[in-house]
């Protein structure tokens, strides 16, 4: 045989990197027919294709593609280019094989002498899938060219900029709709470059390849048919014609399935002639098959629409020992919708239901299919990747089978079925475990808690005992929020609330209760604590209380003291210092929580630090439990510290000052 020139192996590269788009011999279920799609042809046409592709192969190719698609619900347009747009056909239906001729003859009718624009053309493309494209189908584009963006005339740089600014765009708004770019790089003189046509593919999940010669032509063509339309390429004959001139090819069409039988046939011998026999006996005309063919140079395409199961008969006619090779492709409308129902969950167990159900041409499926043929499920771990293998049974009008799964995992599942030479999957579904966030059997807990001298200062409480969970899972504990310190309020062994009930005093905190899928729930949980001791000891800490008074009167008297005078604080801490504030004296100990509210951390507790009256009105006492440095004192804690009128005193929990109060007395002038 011959060899057949760059450009037809170019082309037919070109088609069959479009159908990349689509998983290999599989049918997807998609939406819409299985076999259609929006597609949008952007070719090159510029200059330097008279010398690439001088014989003009690549519209002969895109007739034979368009000869093997399906007959209906296809939509499809084209933009031919050079350094402008020089035929924009509109995205449409393509249906019957006039439509076809049409976009064909339109394609081959534009041309051009300029230099190249990618940017420009495939923002066309975009914009056409995104105004006219069949919303129900899988969309693509598919970019054949010589070589890269240039343009030479361009001398003030701005028709270059555009350009890429127009290709940014439309690989963004094809990312977006999940337009895959396909691009052959026709390199057939060597100078092409493929780098740009590289990024556009990739960057929108698509695929590029380089031509540089027709060699490979056999293998590009077995790859072109499996993937173009998701199926095996059968392999009929591939041989000479006999002696008598006559070449007799059976072949056989399966009971369901098929939509379209593909017959390629490929022979350089234009005087070959053929030959159709209906399962029936009887042959289609001459003028039956003009209308069923799609001829080309090297190549006739027989499309058989909804051909009748059965055993069918090819013959072809010609001159002795020319080589004839012959193929069958399907085109199919099978799909298979995959259901799925949780039928049990206990603890940390589920267990699915599957059911898968196929569909020709819309049709359920005779029962039949799923005792004959094979049908099982795929599943993955989304978390791992990792993917096993579950068989379906029959069950009735359908196939089944059940899945166990543990924990709160996310599944993938997907049902295939393999009839004769086509292999069906379904839609995919993900799977988990259903579950609902813990519950707590109150809306707010109150703990009110009483002690005495004698009581133990360590006071607990189980919260398994107050929160479930309806997938029984255990449950995790934490604080989220909290008005105690950490020393008097914490969770003891994960699940235990601990209060150390003597110092704690009253309060509030929040507490999380979250299961093994990761789903929570809050309470809020009130502390009060009240000291009780006996009347005897009551009244007899009154009396020596009265002693005490009486004794300590000095001492305590400054608690009984007006604070005759303005204080002014400032509190600081990492974030700044916060706006002084300012207020008058009064009697006994002023409680600086009453007064003081700071914005930020401060190191402090002010609820348990209060200011008094002095000896004198020149000064006043800043009282604390636990006790504080000064600037004035250096290193040494203090729990009472004098406050001078009219100095200002700094004080902190830490030696370092790096947060705390600043505080200035100014008594009242008489």
């Amino acid at each position: 045989m011959k060899r057949i020139t760059k450009a037809v192996y170019t082309l037919l590269l070109f088609a069959a990197v479009w159908a990349a788009g689509f998983p290999a011999v599989t049918v997807s279920a998609a939406a819409g027919s299985v076999n259609n799609m929006n597609v949008v042809f952007v070719l090159d046409g510029s200059g330097s294709m008279y010398t690439t592709d001088q014989e003009k192969l690549r519209f002969e190719a895109l007739e034979l593609f368009l000869g093997l698609s399906t007959e209906y619900g296809n939509s499809m347009g084209a933009v031919v280019f050079d350094d402008g747009i020089l035929l924009t056909e509109d995205l449409a239906p393509v249906n019957g094989k006039e439509a076809k001729s049409r976009l064909s003859e339109k394609v081959r009718s534009a041309s051009g002498n300029g230099d190249t624009d990618i940017g420009s053309a495939i923002y066309k493309a975009v914009q056409m899938l995104r105004a006219f494209g069949n919303p129900d189908l899988p969309s693509a584009i598919i970019l054949l060219s010589d070589g890269n963006t240039d343009l030479p005339k361009d001398k003030s740089g701005k028709l270059l900029e555009a350009s890429l600014r127009r290709k940014a765009e439309a690989i963004d708004h094809a990312r977006k709709r999940e337009i895959s770019i396909h691009s052959v790089c026709l390199n057939a003189n060597g100078k092409a470059k493929k780098e740009e046509l590289q990024e556009i593919s990739d960057a929108t999940g698509g695929t590029c390849v380089e031509v540089k010669k027709a060699s490979d032509l056999k293998d590009v063509f077995n790859q072109f048919y499996n993937i173009i339309y998701a199926t095996k390429t059968i392999h009929l004959v591939d041989t000479k014609i006999p002696k008598s001139g006559e070449l007799r090819v059976p072949f056989s069409i399966p009971v369901i399935g098929v939509k379209e039988a593909n017959i390629i046939i490929n022979t350089l011998n234009a005087q070959t002639t053929y030959s159709l026999f209906h399962p029936d006996g009887y042959a289609f005309t001459k003028a039956e098959l003009e209308q069923m063919a799609v001829q080309a140079k090297t190549f006739t395409v027989i499309k058989i629409e909804k051909p009748e199961p059965g055993e069918w008969e090819l013959v072809v006619r010609g001159a002795r020992k020319d080589q004839v090779k012959i193929d069958m492709v399907y085109n199919t409308d099978l799909s298979i919708q995959l259901e799925e129902t949780l039928v049990q969950s206990q603890g940390n167990q589920a267990v699915w239901e599957l059911g898968a159900q196929v569909s020709n041409e819309g049709e359920a499926a005779p029962k039949e299919v799923y005792q004959q043929y094979p049908f099982w499920i795929q599943v993955t771990d989304q978390a791992t990747g990792e993917k096993t293998k579950l068989e379906m049974k029959p069950d009735g009008g359908r196939c089944a089978a059940q899945l166990e799964t543990e924990g709160y995992g996310t599944y993938k599942v997907q049902a295939f079925c393999e009839i004769d030479d086509m292999k069906v999957k379904s839609n995919a579904k993900t799977i988990q475990k259903p579950n609902t966030k813990p519950e707590w059997k109150q809306e707010t807990i109150v703990i009110d808690e009483t002690y005495h001298l004698f009581s133990k200062s360590l006071f607990t409480l189980d919260l398994n005992t107050l929160a479930s969970d309806a997938e029984d899972d255990e449950l995790v504990f934490a604080v989220a929020d909290s008005q105690f310190s950490e020393e008097e309020v914490f969770l003891q062994d994960g699940s235990v609330l601990a209060c150390k009930i003597k110092i704690c005093g009253d309060g509030s905190l929040t507490v999380t209760a979250a299961d093994q899928a990761g789903a929570t729930a809050q309470v809020e949980i009130e502390i009060h604590t009240t000291s009780v001791t006996g009347k005897m000891l009551l009244i007899l800490a009154l009396a020596l209380l009265l002693a005490v008074l009486i004794l300590l009167f000095p001492v305590i008297r400054p608690h009984f003291m007006v604070v005759r005078g303005t204080v002014q604080i400032l509190t600081y801490g990492e974030d700044g210092t916060d706006p002084p504030v300012t207020f008058d004296g009064e009697k006994g100990r002023m409680l600086l929580s009453k007064y003081v509210h700071p914005a930020q951390e401060i190191g402090m507790r002010l609820e348990k630090c209060y200011l008094m009256a002095g000896e004198k009105n020149g000064c006043i006492y800043f009282v604390s439990a636990q006790g504080y440095y000064t600037d004035r004192d250096g290193a040494q804690k203090k729990k009472k510290i004098r406050v001078d009128a009219g100095m200002e005193l700094q004080i902190s929990s830490d030696p370092d000052f790096a947060n705390g109060i600043r505080i200035t007395y100014m008594p009242y002038q008489d």
